[in-house]
């Protein structure tokens, strides 16, 4: 029951409660009044029941991430008390477990444990004294009201509406077409520097492709057209294609073959039959196809002359026949599958599993790139490498780019993005004594703006405080506070921030507004203790009022906005975003859009192990204790957003990205009303941090050493979390982790 019991029966939330929550029924405890159980963070309306002994039974704690304590429906769950009228289908749903609900064994849950939650049910909805003043039709109302959560004032979008060239699209033949875009590699799928960038990758190293199919109209044919940004060779070896790869034999093929020129920059090839089955091919199938590229760069027949290597292997591309798209899933039996639909935490964004150089799985383009955003793309993450200062790449084999040289200072953190994203992941803290480089370190109050400098003052890690908290099974976790040594600075404060991992900003960009904001219930009305509330921001560039989705606190409205104020705070890099006095600025909207492009489409490769007992009891755990209530599983991109792969997207972020208030622990020193409050940070990737870096740590200022540490951290809105966490059994500890270093 940690997702849903049955199908959601409808996607909006339903709110009938108190008409005003400075207002609430019962009387206005300021006024003398009676206190109102929605008013308060710890909200119980057991004192407003007729029955007080009629509460839901313990063995339904299970359920909630999708139902609260008195059984209602959340917005990601049904309505029970509609569906409780037969108790086979009922016990059927809970052993079956059907949609995305998980399966219930006997061992989980008894037969009778069942049959109580069932006559709960059955007997339909507490009923509230009518002195409580919260009484809908003689029983409990869903959870909140329609206007007890606050109403928001109109947004702004965060973008226009604009048309885009669908990636799928189905002719009136029937014909399937499908177009993506994919870039150079050095070696083979499943051989060393597959993933890797070589020198000089972002020139002339990328190439359309198009997929018409012809099998869903029933024809056996699929015709393959690679347009490469570069000249292929025209004499020796020529553009090879290799499909339908040989289960168990690592990167040989079936089918090796040239393509065809058919014009300077184009060649085709005809797809027929499954060789891999000697059939023809049917819909479903996966067509695994990758190409053999030798540019022809060093023969002066190109007009823009690649230097460097001349000859590349390609992406592996999993061409879903008869439906169109790719896939990420490697459906060879005898290597590593997967990942699974289930698993795709970026939706179509997903990339294949990394065999080798792991490293760098946070670094690598999305699947279903459009051929108008690669070039973008490998440009930014050119960029996101360049020395603001000199102009020089950080990987070796690349020129140095001019146009950005001589762009630092006069006062910044560091002078290259990787310097704090390491492998596009976050940073960690320096060794006490050191100085604080590659974290920022937030100013408030006082003449240093929004972030002290090193070049201005330099803040060094003095120690670290430990407390230690004994857990239910006797185990004792040392945790640590940081404890900064910070030079005479007046009034100012300051407060440490690592960067951040940098995967599925592009999706959050793309969720709706409204679906955030639906989540948001920052008087707490639905008394389940958790208060999200939505930060919302004034636009830079217009004016506008949108929803802030990015940053510690929520305070950037989209990535172009992100990167912006990173240039500006960290490298003294102005843009028209935030630009100089006067008005002028120095890094272009061109190079701004490509770092953003680059940061936008960023893949993820899926869940790791989603079909492990410990990590699917760990999911059950996750949802159980209420993890759920801030890291929402799941959200949906809409159509707004201008990039074709963003739209449409099931995603799996595991954030509600609202504010949320986590205690005294986690106060962040500036002496702000919401020094407290952090937007819920995304987890999908978080358990690649331990591969792509030597020792990720966690939390806003990098304290937490393991995932373990930072849950401990939590307080506040999360205490009641953090406490069951403190009381669970070693084995449902380790299933919990296992879980969140699945994702």
């Amino acid at each position: 029951m940690t997702r849903s019991l049955f199908p959601v029966l409808a996607s909006a939330i339903f709110f009938v409660g108190c008409t005003d929550p400075t207002e609430p029924p019962g009387g206005n405890p300021s006024d003398g009044g009676t206190s109102s159980p929605w008013t308060s963070p710890d909200a119980d309306l057991t004192p407003c029941l007729e029955d007080p002994s009629r509460q839901v039974p313990a063995s339904f704690s299970a359920c909630a991430g999708c139902h609260d304590a008195f059984g209602r429906p959340r917005e990601t769950g049904p309505n029970l008390f509609e569906h409780a009228d037969d108790y086979e289908a009922f016990s059927r749903a809970v052993r079956t477990g059907p949609d995305e609900m998980p399966a219930f064994s006997e061992e989980e849950l008894s037969v009778g444990e069942l049959g109580a939650i069932f006559d709960y049910f059955a007997a339909g909805p507490p009923r509230l004294r009518e002195d409580c003043g919260v009484e809908v039709d003689g029983s409990m109302p869903p959870i909140g009201g329609p206007t007890c959560p606050p109403s928001f004032e109109p947004l702004a979008p965060t973008f226009a509406p604009s048309e885009v060239r669908p990636i799928v699209t189905r002719r009136d033949d029937g014909v399937i077409v499908t177009r993506v875009a994919g870039r150079v590699r050095n070696r083979h799928e499943l051989e060393g520097t597959f993933n890797t960038f070589g020198p000089l990758y972002f020139e002339n190293r990328w190439f359309e492709l198009v997929f018409e199919d012809h099998v869903g109209a029933g024809e056996d044919r699929i015709e393959v057209t690679w347009r490469p940004v570069a000249m292929p060779s025209t004499f020796g070896p020529k553009t090879n294609v290799r499909y339908w790869k040989i289960n168990g034999n690592g990167n040989v093929f079936y089918r090796n073959t040239d393509l065809t020129s058919v014009g300077p920059r184009e060649q085709v090839h005809t797809v027929r039959g499954n060789a891999r089955e000697e059939r023809e091919m049917r819909v479903g199938d996966v067509l695994e196809i990758e190409f053999g590229i030798f540019f022809a760069g060093q023969d002066g027949r190109d007009p823009a002359p690649i230097e460097g290597r001349t000859s590349y292997y390609s992406d592996t591309f999993r061409y879903q026949v008869g439906v169109g798209g790719l896939t990420s899933e490697n459906t060879d039996p005898s290597g590593q599958l997967g990942p699974s639909e289930d698993a795709r935490l970026v939706g179509d964004l997903t990339i294949p599993w990394l065999y080798e150089d792991r490293e760098h799985a946070l670094g690598q383009l999305a699947l279903h790139a459009q051929p108008e955003h690669v070039s973008t793309w490998l440009e930014g993450r050119r960029l996101f490498r360049t020395d603001f200062g000199n102009g020089e790449h950080s990987e070796p084999g690349n020129p140095v780019l001019s146009s950005a040289s001589g762009l630092l200072g006069p006062h910044f953190n560091t002078n290259n993005c990787v310097s704090c994203h390491q492998n596009d992941a976050r940073s960690v803290l320096p060794a006490p004594g050191e100085v604080l480089r590659t974290v920022a370190v937030k100013s408030y109050g006082g003449d240093y703006g929004s972030q002290l400098q090193p070049t201005e003052a330099e803040v060094r890690l003095e120690r670290f405080d430990e407390e230690r908290v004994m857990l239910a099974d006797g185990t004792e976790v040392t945790l640590r506070r940081p404890v900064l040594a910070v030079p005479d600075l007046g009034d100012t404060r300051v407060s440490v921030r690592v960067a951040r991992q940098l995967v599925g900003l592009g999706l959050i960009e793309a969720i709706p507004e409204e679906a955030v904001l639906a989540r948001a219930d920052p008087e707490d009305c639905d008394g389940d203790g958790i208060s999200g509330r939505p930060q919302i921001v004034q636009d830079p560039r217009d004016g506008a009022r949108r929803l802030g989705r990015f940053g510690w606190k929520a305070e950037k409205v989209d990535v172009a906005h992100q990167v912006a104020d990173a240039l500006q705070a960290d490298f003294g890099v102005s843009t028209s975003i935030f630009p100089e006095d006067g008005g002028s600025f120095e890094l272009s909207d061109e190079d701004v859009g490509r770092l953003a492009t680059y940061l936008r489409l960023l893949g993820l490769p899926g869940q790791r192990n989603p079909n492990d007992a410990q990590v699917q009891a760990g999911e059950r755990v996750f949802h159980e204790v209420g993890c759920v209530n801030c890291h929402a599983p799941s959200a949906h991109t809409d159509a707004s957003h201008p990039f074709a792969e963003l739209r449409d997207q099931e995603i799996r972020p595991y954030s509600d990205l609202l504010l949320h208030d986590l205690g005294p622990n986690l106060d962040d020193g500036s002496g702000t009303p919401y020094a407290r409050e952090w937007r819920t940070p995304p987890l999908w990737g978080i358990g690649m941090l331990e591969t792509v870096m030597a020792s990720p740590t966690f939390l806003h200022d990098g304290r937490a050493r393991s995932l373990l540490e930072a849950v401990l951290w939590h307080g506040g809105e999360a205490a009641a979390v953090q406490a069951r966490v403190v009381a669970l059994g070693t084995e449902e500890r380790e299933a919990l982790l296992a879980f969140l270093r699945s994702l």
